[in-house]
């Protein structure tokens, strides 16, 4: 007889309520913003970020391409920094979690480090999401992925701004 565990039981109907839930994001982020979606989007975005505590933490299994071996912006960085973000809408930690970035990477054919982009396009959230707002932008997730890939991709900047930003910014 073959037994399973509650956790493995649950498994499928976690991964069907991450899909459920992306959807939902996806439609807060395809309407204009306003209270009430930003209500809905971040109980939606709270849900699945418990949801995503259940799996193993997938951003330390990413290697850095050869040229980003230098970084020091370790996953440890990455979390403690995302963890304190005081959001400009009022919320505070990570607006998507480090799975939706990768799949916002994917979708986009965006080829940097994943945990590099997490932080970014939550840093470009966070701070700016009442700018995007006022200018009709709130709810593009291609404004906040653009705006992240432009940050890590400058070539006015030296490598590992992203460590430096950190280092001279945010601590």
């Amino acid at each position: 007889m073959i037994t399973s565990s509650p956790l493995e039981k649950a498994l499928p109907g976690r991964e069907n309520a991450k899909d459920w839930l992306t959807l939902k994001i996806v439609e807060c982020l395809s309407v204009p913003m306003d209270e009430e979606t930003s209500k809905k989007l971040a109980s939606y975005n709270e849900a699945y970020n418990a949801i995503c505590q259940w799996e193993e933490d997938e951003g330390e299994n990413y290697s850095r391409d050869a040229e980003d071996t230098a970084s020091t912006f370790s996953m440890d960085t990455a979390r403690a920094w995302t963890k304190k973000m005081k959001n400009a809408d009022g919320t505070q930690g990570p607006h998507w979690t480090l799975e939706q970035a990768k799949q916002i990477m994917a979708q986009r054919k965006i080829g940097l480090d994943p945990v590099q982009f997490w932080v970014t396009l939550n840093m470009i959230y966070s701070d700016y999401s009442p700018v995007a707002k006022k200018h009709g932008l709130g709810g593009s997730l291609d404004f906040y992925a653009d705006m992240a890939k432009a940050f890590l991709t400058d070539k006015d900047s030296e490598p590992d701004k992203l460590a430096r930003y950190y280092n001279a910014i945010v601590m």
